[in-house]
């Protein structure tokens, strides 16, 4: 008995010990990070609103932090390949997701089955921002408002297309939301990101498409484009003469498009913390606040926590609609 006793205190120790050991090493690894070079994986096309805030992020939480944080764009299947690539690297801060509504909420009842589980595979490393969206028309469809487009859809249906950042994307839920509450039927032509969507929403190959009001406006204001209603609670300094969607009585398009950075799940607490003070230096910093004023996005700050409360709470409020949407790549 004594010595069955003793083997056991032995193992408790030995256990105890690796524990603490553990622990010391991973806080080593916090007090030494970064000490190589932070990939951030961005599931969009550069020259979107989300690779410019994603640089943004990636120049002043890497000054903070005192590392270098490189921006890699991996665009396509809504997000999927940017989220794996975080997923095949270690959970140790070296690889983050720039992550939005798409790849965190939409894209879980867009691709069954989706090979990653947002919720338990990705943890919050902080809030960015959130961003308005505008409907625009191409020009020639001689589209001057939203009752223009309800009208011509409902006596021809499925006879306009429109254009999406990707299937799933924040970009196809505010128009497949539209289009339910308005009874019309349009086709989804989906791309590799808004610039694409936009530049075929131009040139006509899409009549229609709800972009963010940052990627649209200069085209907006270059008549390439007709805007017909924002999606946001109220008007907008930017676009005056265009009435927000609950003016018109559409109602649950307050902001949809949110941003945050996230890391694979068991990165540890130490360096998430580490990487959320670090997001501060982007809110708090003025040349920011001014970049993103003029791309009409809204700085969304809080704890690490935040993005992934977030996520939970739009996954309940958005789920029975999107599964009405029938929006499964199967």
């Amino acid at each position: 008995m004594k010595k069955t006793f003793c083997i056991a205190k032995l193992a408790a120790a030995v256990l105890t010990t690796g524990m603490v050991a553990h622990g010391a090493a991973l806080a080593h690894d916090a007090g030494n990070y970064p000490n190589r070079p932070i990939r951030l994986v961005v599931s969009q096309q550069a020259g979107g609103s989300s690779g410019t805030i994603a640089r943004l992020w990636a120049e002043h939480a890497g000054k903070a932090i005192k590392g270098s944080i490189v921006v890699e764009n991996k665009p396509g299947a809504g997000g999927i390949i940017a989220a794996q690539q975080v997923l095949g690297q270690p959970a140790d801060g070296y690889t983050l997701m720039f992550g939005g509504v798409s790849q965190m909420v939409l894209n879980k009842f867009v691709y069954k089955p989706l090979p990653y589980d947002a919720e338990k595979d990705f943890t919050g490393v902080g809030m960015l921002t959130t961003v308005p969206f505008v409907l625009v028309a191409n020009p020639e469809t001689g589209f001057k408002s939203l009752d223009d487009l309800v009208k011509y859809a409902k006596s021809h249906p499925d006879k306009l297309n429109f254009a999406s950042a990707g299937l799933g994307n924040s970009t196809q839920l505010a128009v497949e939301l539209l289009q339910k509450k308005l009874g019309v039927s349009m086709v989804h032509v989906p791309f590799k990101g808004e610039p694409d969507g936009v530049m075929a929403t131009i040139g006509g190959q899409t009549q229609v498409m709800a972009p963010v009001v940052g990627t649209a406006l200069p085209h907006i204001k270059a008549k390439k484009v007709v805007p017909l209603v924002v999606l946001a609670p109220k008007r907008l300094a930017e676009l005056p003469d265009v009435p927000a969607a609950n003016e018109l009585g559409v109602k649950d398009f307050d902001y949809m498009g949110w941003s945050g950075i996230v890391a694979r799940s068991g990165t540890p607490d130490a360096i998430i913390q580490k990487l959320n003070e670090a997001t501060k230096a982007f809110h708090n910093s003025p040349d920011v606040q001014e970049k993103l004023k003029t791309m009409v996005v809204i700085p969304m700050s809080g704890p690490a926590s935040q993005v992934m409360d977030v996520t939970k709470r739009d996954t309940a409020a958005w789920g029975p609609t999107l599964n009405t949407l029938n929006l499964s790549n199967k």
